[in-house]
């Protein structure tokens, strides 16, 4: 389990558990009644006990199986928003890739054509390449302030979901 403030919540409600019981056999000890009478209430007081155990680890365990619940599906929305990220990234660094190539070969036969011409060219397809490579940068950047958006809402939703459970948990051992 996880520790928080340096109490491991399982020890905590060990120690909690074995205090019920030492209290609980500490009363009916000094209790004044007769042996029989005694040992009937302690075996009532530990069969309450037993029961309650019971029902704490019942407990536990549906607010485990909750808690993992919450736990994938914020997982889910993370990567949905880191593919959809990857996506944009990918198909831009294609796009940019094919204009850089198709501005390499234009600039390649205006070479070998004219001289005069190579200037202007070069300079038509550099300005097509920062141009192109300019939008993909805006688009990037508009993906990852997207998926970062989503992300953090994801986690927020996760934490918000698994402080409810936790909440629930603490009613249904009371």
């Amino acid at each position: 389990m996880a520790e928080k403030d340096g109490i491991n919540t399982k020890d905590f409600l060990i120690g909690g558990l074995i205090g019920a019981i030492v209290g609980s056999a500490a009363a009916l000890l000094f209790a004044p009644k007769s042996g029989k009478e005694l040992r009937e209430d302690l075996n009532t007081q530990v069969d309450t006990m037993k029961e309650k155990g019971n029902q704490w680890k019942d407990v536990a365990y549906e607010k485990g199986i909750e808690i993992s619940g919450v736990a994938k599906g914020t997982k889910d929305k993370l990567v949905d928003s880191a593919g959809g990220f990857v996506d944009v990234v990918k198909d831009k660094s294609g796009k940019l890739a094919d204009t850089v190539s198709k501005q390499g070969k234009a600039v390649k036969e205006v070479v070998s054509q004219n001289k005069e011409e190579n200037t202007e060219a070069a300079k038509a397809a550099a300005e097509a390449v920062k141009s192109e490579a300019k939008d993909a940068a805006d688009d990037v950047e508009k993906a990852a302030d997207k998926a970062k958006v989503e992300a953090k809402k994801a986690v927020e939703d996760g934490k918000d979901a698994a402080k409810k459970v936790a909440t629930d948990a603490k009613k249904e051992v009371k």
